[in-house]
């Protein structure tokens, strides 16, 4: 039998408690040490350029009013910094740069200096480019390809020899070799030159060609009406091009909120390269809702609603509303995809109105049938016919007009968003011809073209400038003789800000009657901050004439003013308040304020 153990509990130790009782009674002598406190700077004898440069990636300086925990911390911190100062400058081409620092720890507080000499600025030599196996044709191109992307006696720019690269392997992708890689390269600094050769080495892979094409994803929409937009046959030599062409035509379909086309990692047997494409299908009706306020008009009420997949995705329906006090209209639209062929459709748009404006009182109703053809990505073309029925009265004279048309339009949009472009252009002209049914003598032409420009200043979408030039004219017919719904006017939100919607050029008894040509023009400033908030600063001018043919002895009414944007997940949000610059008394108000969504052109 085991004998009994009696267990104890261990002794206290005084020395434990007496420890305890000194933290809780004098914290402050094991407070922790105040940070250290420097100051730093570049020497004054660096290139001003230099500073603005490197600041941004200092550790040092960002961190200057927070101080260091310790003098160990502070030199580390600061060597980091001169090492990643070197780095970038090699990065610009400065390979014989030299960077140095000191820190005086016997300053208050700490003085932390900065110093560097870039050196000379090292050139590129003609890159070398090894590819074997490759067909003479193609390495041809790719030796074109890097020369100009590296020309010779060119700074030797680390952030352009990287796009290099790229360019390479998209060259090459684009010439039936999708599966390439880039086995080595490499850059060779030469001091005793002061310049820098690159060698690439390129393992091309096979040849490809396209293989059979599988689609996941599709619910709602037919495999037929996706299929017939891929612009490449099986077995074609690859092209990656064609991908990047068939999701662009995928995405005018606007059908689907998903498209990625990835090809398989290995050809078959025959070169042949399997592609893949999924998508992910929009929902296929929207409804939207909108309310625009502008003083010369008063508050609109905007409601629009769409089903974008009718009939499996052969067609598209639409309607909208407007109501404001002088505007009760109603349109909408149906599309038909695939029209004949793949880039063009069938539209039919449907109108009917009531419009009681100071130029002019009118009801009407129309439809219009266009067939429309994408030329390009960038460029589409309409052409259709038309009739539209309309009573419409100006100073007391009221006329019954049924006029067959045809309208054609021509747009080019190289912008970069549709809604807030920063940069690129915009073009479209539209015309159509007119005859009465009711009065068989009366024709007329009416022809107007608007070109939009927006460039990038500051190259990053704060501050754009934007200009948009526009002009009209009818031919064939009078004045008197063209009817008053169907003639021009100028002023208001949409072209001529801060004077009344429709109030420039002739007019009859102090009501406007429109003309047969005009002329307008727009500038904008546009400077965004904060990511959400923008201001605006613009000028607006134009005019109208009784005549086909501008009469350019007038002048123009011009306006200015300023607005304000707040970058909506939508789309922004404008407020403008513009003053007109020649103000006709008992005509125009001392300014006029426009409230929507979207930038003004």
């Amino acid at each position: 039998m085991k004998p009994h153990r009696t267990h104890r509990r261990p002794e206290s130790r005084p020395w434990i408690l007496a420890a305890l009782l000194l933290l809780l009674g004098m914290p402050d002598a094991v407070g922790v040490a105040a940070p250290i406190q420097y100051a730093a700077k570049f020497e004054d004898n660096v290139d001003p350029h230099w500073v603005q440069h490197l600041t941004p990636f200092s550790d040092t300086l960002a961190k200057e009013k927070e101080g260091a925990a310790s003098l160990n911390q502070l030199r580390r911190r600061v060597k980091k910094d001169a090492d990643l100062f070197r780095t970038v400058l090699r990065s610009e081409g400065f390979y014989a740069a030299a960077v140095t620092f000191a820190i005086d720890q016997m300053s208050d507080p700490v003085a932390v200096r900065f110093s560097l000499n870039p050196g000379p600025l090292y050139l590129l030599e003609e890159a070398e480019l090894v590819a074997p196996d490759l067909h003479p044709g193609v390495l041809e191109l790719l030796e074109q390809t890097v020369r100009s992307s590296l020309p010779s006696r060119s700074p030797a720019l680390a952030a352009q020899i990287e796009a290099t690269d790229a360019k390479i392997l998209e060259v090459l992708a684009q010439n039936g070799h999708p599966l390439s890689r880039i086995e080595q390269r490499r850059v060779v600094v030469r001091h005793d030159t002061q310049t820098v050769r690159t060698h690439y080495r390129i393992a091309a892979g096979p040849q490809c060609f396209f293989g059979p094409v599988s689609i996941e994803g599709l619910k709602n929409v037919r495999e037929d009406i996706v299929r017939p937009r891929i612009p490449w046959k099986e077995g074609d030599l690859f092209d990656s091009r064609l991908l990047l062409k068939a999701q662009n035509t995928l995405i005018q379909m606007d059908l689907f909120a998903v498209i990625r086309l990835d090809h398989a990692p290995s050809a078959d047997p025959q070169g042949r390269l399997p592609v893949h494409i999924t998508v992910v299908e929009r929902k296929p009706r929207t409804f939207k809702g909108g309310l625009f306020y502008s003083t010369d008009v008063g508050p609109e009420l905007d409601v629009s609603w769409e089903n974008r997949n009718v009939s499996k995705g052969r067609a598209k329906v639409a309607a909208q509303a407007a109501m404001s006090s002088p505007k009760k209209a109603l349109d909408g639209m149906v599309l038909w995809r695939d029209f004949l062929r793949t880039d063009q459709f069938l539209q039919v748009d449907g109108r009917i109105a009531e419009e009681d404006w100071d130029a002019y009182w009118t009801r009407s109703l129309g439809a219009a049938a266009s067939v429309v053809r994408d030329l390009n990505p960038m460029v589409r073309a309409s052409v259709g016919g038309g009739f539209r029925l309309s009573n419409v009265e100006q100073a007391s004279t009221r006329e019954t007009n049924a006029l067959l048309f045809v309208p054609a339009y021509v747009r080019m949009d190289t912008t970069d968003h549709p809604l807030d472009a920063t940069k690129g252009f915009r073009f479209h002209l539209q015309t159509a011809p007119y005859w009465d049914l009711t009065d068989t003598s009366l024709f007329f032409w009416k022809t107007s073209a608007t070109v939009s420009t927006y460039y990038d200043w500051a190259e990053d979408g704060r501050l754009v400038l934007a200009s948009v030039l526009a002009a009209g004219s009818i031919a064939g017919a009078t004045h008197e003789a063209v009817p008053p719904d169907l003639r021009f006017y100028v002023g208001g939100g949409g072209s001529v800000r801060g004077y009344a919607y429709q109030s420039l050029g002739p007019r009859d008894g102090g009501d406007p009657v429109g003309g047969l040509s005009f002329v307008s023009w727009n500038g904008e400033v546009r400077r965004r901050f904060r990511e959400r908030y923008g201001l605006v600063a613009f000028l607006d001018g134009g005019t109208l004439y009784e005549r086909a043919a501008p009469d350019f002895r007038k002048s123009f009414r011009w306006a200015s003013g300023l607005g304000f944007r707040y970058y909506s997940p939508l789309g922004p949000f404008r407020i403008d308040v513009a003053v007109p610059l020649n103000r006709r008394a008992g005509i125009d108000d001392a300014y006029q304020i426009y409230v929507s969504l979207g930038q003004a052109f």
